[in-house]
């Protein structure tokens, strides 16, 4: 990728958990009095999320906090798999790391407000983030060299009820300084609590919103919002509410479908 109008393409894999954690993951923020929507139990941690061959790890250490992702997926990383090494000052972020890469989040009045992307030491990026009662309401990503940065890639979230309704996608299109729509999501949620939600500030830093709830239905449309696709997910869920297992029907209504096998370990 070039670097003016994209982030490095040695750093195109900080993208792969948009597409990997789709299923589980949807944007949320909100009060949690409903038994419903609580977040998972303390001894209910999620160590991995499969798709396939695809997956997303997490290793903890005594407190229960990551302190290591594991990420593989085939269509950014082929059959390698990423490290990111996890440090915190308190219960703070400070960096994700991995060879040569290196995210460093930074905060205002305890929320991620800005997370700078480092390559070989020197920034390449950063993502800037925006809230709205408590929600994250925009991602926006800057890549270039310097003091030189525009915006490539933007995403904007609106919630009901804690749980993402639409995410819509913004791109640069050649225009300096100038974001085109690219695409938007409506999700639908079941009444479950997603296990990725405790999870919430550091998938943040990979531009991702866990719902208090799992998603059940995506419709996707294209720039010109038109219906592109659709993903329908039925859960198998444990004894405690928390997500088990998945089968996820893809296709738009009145074309071939297929199915893939989602699977939650603890």
């Amino acid at each position: 990728m070039q670097r003016k109008t994209s982030i490095r393409k040695s750093f195109s894999a900080l993208l792969l958990l948009a597409g990997l954690t789709t299923a589980a993951v949807s944007c949320k923020k909100d009060k949690n009095d409903d038994p419903g929507t609580q977040p998972p139990p303390a001894a209910e941690k999620l160590k991995e999320f499969k798709t396939g061959e695809e997956f997303i790890r997490f290793e903890y250490n005594a407190a229960g906090a990551v302190t290591k992702v594991t990420l593989k997926n085939d269509g950014t990383t082929g059959d390698a798999t990423m490290i990111f090494n996890v440090t915190y000052s308190g219960n703070k972020i400070t960096s994700l790391e991995t060879t040569g890469q290196k995210i460093v989040p930074v905060y205002e009045n305890n929320v991620i407000t800005r997370a700078d992307m480092l390559q070989d030491n020197e920034k390449v990026g950063y993502t800037a983030y925006q809230y709205e009662n408590g929600s994250l309401k925009r991602a926006t990503i800057y890549a270039g060299e310097g003091n030189d940065f525009s915006p490539v890639l933007e995403f904007i979230f609106s919630y009901n009820n804690g749980n993402i309704t639409e995410m819509v996608t913004m791109v640069a299109d050649g225009e300096p300084g100038h974001m085109a729509r690219a695409g938007n999501v409506t999700y639908q949620h079941d009444q479950k609590s997603n296990p990725l939600f405790t999870q919430k500030d550091l998938l943040a830093l990979f531009w991702q919103a866990p719902s208090k709830n799992n998603v059940t239905v995506e419709n996707h449309f294209d720039a010109d919002q038109q219906p592109e696709d659709k993903f329908v997910y039925n859960y198998t869920y444990k004894s405690n509410g928390l997500p088990l297992s998945a089968v996820v029907t893809q296709g738009l209504p009145g074309q071939p479908a297929a199915t893939e096998n989602v699977e939650y370990i603890y």
